[in-house]
């Protein structure tokens, strides 16, 4: 199946990512852990792939998204109205998103103690790839190793586990409300060279200031959208990475 933007549910079923361009050591994590060491004595790894890919959905009498009349920050937006894309890209960024997961405990979190965090390039903004013929052959490629269960990155580290946000999607529905989905992907490969467990899924967490309607939401907006963001990640672990049975 191709990587869509048709709705999140696609995206997450498609199991499908963006290829990494440049990869960095993360910030690491609090507390400091012992390291996790493979018998040959190196570090064993996690890298993580944060995303760029923001989508959303009014399910209102009038649908639409586009401008919903959201209050931009005016040091960012100079005084424009800003699309719920654009406040996403502005409050929940790659690095934000990293520090969050960091802040949670990533490795802790996924029973990964004491591996090595590696942040990859961001996955793309599915509207982007459509446009550059280059980013549609990386897409391709890395969708080809998701099929074949095999690395995303270059790594040959003799532990490996792998963990990509496929997108962070805003959902506004009248019987329901608003709510933050995130979709993930973890895969887990130990010391095989394909992957030994993969979990793929998507979760939610309710939201009640974001978009920001007046300037006094503007901060609790972006406090809530980085809690929602931690929260669909601890419970798409709890749920999807521990609480069901791991693809194979």
């Amino acid at each position: 199946m191709k990587f869509t933007m048709r709705c999140a549910a696609a995206i997450v079923a498609a199991g499908s990512l963006a290829a990494p361009v440049l990869a960095q050591e993360a910030p690491a994590a609090s507390p400091v852990e012992t390291p996790k060491l493979a018998a040959d004595g190196s570090q064993c790894e996690l890298h993580v792939w944060p995303t760029h890919n923001y989508l959303g959905i009014n399910m209102g009498l009038l649908s639409g998204f586009g401008l919903v009349g959201a209050l931009a920050d005016a040091e960012v937006h100079k005084g424009k109205v800003a699309t719920v894309k654009d406040l996403m890209a502005d409050y929940l960024g790659p690095d934000v998103q990293m520090e969050e997961l960091n802040k949670i405990g990533i490795t802790k979190t996924l029973k990964l103690e004491g591996y090595k965090i590696i942040m990859e390039e961001p996955t793309p903004f599915n509207e982007d790839v459509k446009k550059d013929p280059a980013l549609k052959a990386k897409v391709k490629a890395m969708n080809a190793k998701i099929k074949a269960k095999t690395r995303l990155s270059d790594s040959t580290a003799p532990c490996y586990a792998e963990l990509a946000t496929t997108h962070i999607f805003y959902h506004k529905a009248m019987m329901y409300g608003s709510n933050l989905f995130t979709g993930f992907i973890y895969r887990e490969f130990g010391t095989k060279p394909t992957a030994t467990k993969v979990s793929t899924g998507q979760v939610k967490n309710p939201l009640e200031y974001f978009p920001p309607k007046t300037a006094e939401d503007i901060d609790r907006a972006k406090v809530e959208l980085r809690d929602a963001f931690s929260k669909d990640f601890v419970e798409y672990v709890d749920k999807k990475v521990f609480g069901a049975p791991a693809k194979k």
